[in-house]
């Protein structure tokens, strides 16, 4: 009978410092990344014009520079090889897949605010897919599907390992 009593007496647990302050970021980041996706989708035409227009400014240097050095065809190659792949199809499927990343990762954050375990799981997931779409959308091979999963993926692996640290005080 005393336990119950006892029971009422203790005080929710406590959210640590350290784990108020990654959720708060995760915050930030994955709401300007659902921002971002969204705008994104919607803009994609005019992404991708924007883009071509730098291609060909790129093509033309590219064209002065391997006329005398061999290495700029190859250069060129490679940039007109990552620019084919960014057509509005593709940037609308990425900005889907940032979306879906940013509320995986949302709301694992939310979770984890809240002291659940689950969050945890749900922000590796949101981690995995920002990871992983670049490389089905664009090739394994491909120099912006490479970059781009490095860049999320650093990112992503430095806070699932900050908020691995703080799995002891979830539930």
């Amino acid at each position: 009978m005393t336990d119950v009593l006892t029971n009422y007496d203790q005080s929710p647990p406590k959210r640590p410092t350290f784990l108020t302050v990654l959720c708060i970021l995760t915050f930030i980041g994955s709401g300007w990344g659902l921002i971002n996706g969204i705008t994104q989708y919607f803009t994609a035409e005019s992404q991708v014009a924007a883009m071509s227009l730098v291609k060909e400014n790129v093509n033309a240097e590219m064209q002065k520079v391997s006329d005398a050095n061999p290495g700029g065809k190859m250069v060129s190659e490679m940039v007109g090889g990552m620019l084919n792949v960014f057509t509005p199809e593709n940037v609308k499927k990425m900005a889907l897949a940032g979306i879906l990343a940013a509320v995986l990762c949302l709301a694992g954050a939310f979770l984890m605010w809240g002291l659940k375990k689950k969050g945890f799981y749900s922000y590796i997931a949101g981690t995995l897919v920002g990871i992983i779409t670049p490389f089905v959308l664009f090739g394994a091979g491909n120099l912006l599907a490479m970059g781009m999963s490095v860049m999320v993926g650093f990112i992503g692996l430095v806070f699932v390992i900050l908020y691995g640290v703080n799995l002891k005080h979830m539930n």
